[in-house]
């Protein structure tokens, strides 16, 4: 049996994740197609526009025949630590091929790009550049310049298939790579009403100001729009913990580092969540890493609280009859423990996840964190 696998957030589903399943299940002849999704928080360091378990309905209902999360804490860290954990997840689950998005859409491209990125040369590049006070992006981005004519680092899809290739090298895994070039719209572009596929940001901004996005996402996603949830709406809580947190507290935080965490408390004069992310970022702290380590506050992640990014268990949101199937078999073989059930003894990271979900919760819904405790969907 061929197993194909994607990593996704669907924050929210649209046209063009569609697009990638229907054209991921063509190119490979896959017999199943396994996903790993973050739940309710996302890479970029924010919490989910929509819960966890609306997306696994639309991921099944996509076309997707097994989901598996991707543990917030391993969600909430850059890129190449997000693709690692992801790529493995997708390994331990039995994955042959791995289908990403991609900007460049030319695998070789991506591929001598990553195997620059695991040169000394490239190592002591980027030291230089971090030495001048650049952030890590910035330093990996002007190393690989000075490295390659070739701009497919630039673009957002095309860095975590980038990692995606590495993480696979890491693992020593016989897991193929391949791309599918992004079409109509590109990550950053805004929201254009002659279109019909367009970027989750142009969507998420559409919903925040309450407009239309009938041609741009699926029926069944449409029909969840009412739980939108605008991550900016959290800025008074952080207002607060601004106020509370005290300076040796926030040292122990996972992320901060290098005397930041005077920069942060001093921010407590921010009128909007945009303008705290603009007062905190620096030269050598990106936006992203801001709102990253935002989130690890907010969650009150301690650095002694993430000492190793290996998946201690397979936790499954969703299947139909053909993953549930696969499972039956998996389980046989795997190594670490599978999950479809949340039981009384559970993982210190599983722990971590509920307590995201309750805070989630708290912003949201209170049935986001009940149902962490339903029986897993099965459509």
């Amino acid at each position: 049996m061929k197993i194909a696998g994607i990593i996704v957030e669907y924050n929210p589903l649209h046209n063009g994740h569609v697009y990638h399943i229907n054209e991921t299940l063509k190119k490979s002849d896959a017999d199943l197609l396994i996903a790993v999704m973050s739940g309710n928080v996302v890479q970029r360091g924010e919490f989910s526009s929509f819960d966890k378990f609306s997306k696994t309905k639309w991921a099944l209902n996509a076309g997707i025949d097994l989901v598996i999360e991707l543990p917030g804490l391993y969600v909430l860290q850059n890129a190449d630590i997000f693709a690692a954990t992801a790529v493995d997840i997708l390994h331990k689950a039995g994955v042959h091929e791995i289908y990403f998005g991609s900007e460049k859409g030319d695998i070789n491209a991506l591929k001598s790009a990553a195997e620059i990125m695991r040169t000394d040369v490239y190592d002591q590049a980027i030291k230089k550049y971090l030495d001048q006070g650049y952030s890590y992006p910035s330093s990996a981005d002007k190393a690989m310049q000075s490295l390659s004519s070739d701009t497919v680092h630039k673009n957002p899809n095309d860095i975590l298939g980038i990692q995606y290739i590495n993480a696979a090298y890491h693992l020593k895994t016989p897991i193929k790579m391949h791309a599918i070039k992004r079409t109509q719209s590109g990550y950053y572009e805004s929201f254009d009403k002659e279109k019909t596929i367009q970027s989750a940001t142009a969507i998420r901004a559409r919903l925040s100001e309450n407009k239309l996005i009938e041609n741009t996402v699926p029926p069944y996603v449409l029909s969840d729009r009412s739980k939108f949830f605008d991550h900016k709406t959290i800025f008074p809580y952080l207002k607060f913990l601004l106020s509370t947190y005290k300076k040796e507290t926030l040292k122990t935080i996972f992320s901060v580092e290098e005397g930041i965490e005077t920069h942060i408390l001093k921010a407590f004069d921010a009128k909007s969540y945009g303008d705290l992310i603009k007062q905190l970022s620096t030269k050598r702290y990106t936006q992203a890493k801001i709102k990253r380590l935002l989130m690890h506050m907010i969650l009150g992640v301690k650095k002694s609280d993430l000492t190793t990014f290996d998946i201690p268990y397979l936790r499954i949101l969703g299947m139909n009859k053909k993953g549930q199937a696969h499972l039956n078999q998996l389980k046989h073989t795997l190594d670490i423990p599978l999950i479809t059930k949340i039981k009384r003894t559970r993982h210190p990271l599983l722990e971590t996840e509920l307590q995201i979900s309750k805070l989630y919760s708290f912003f949201t819904h209170e049935d986001n964190y009940l149902n962490e405790f339903l029986p897993v969907i099965i459509l």
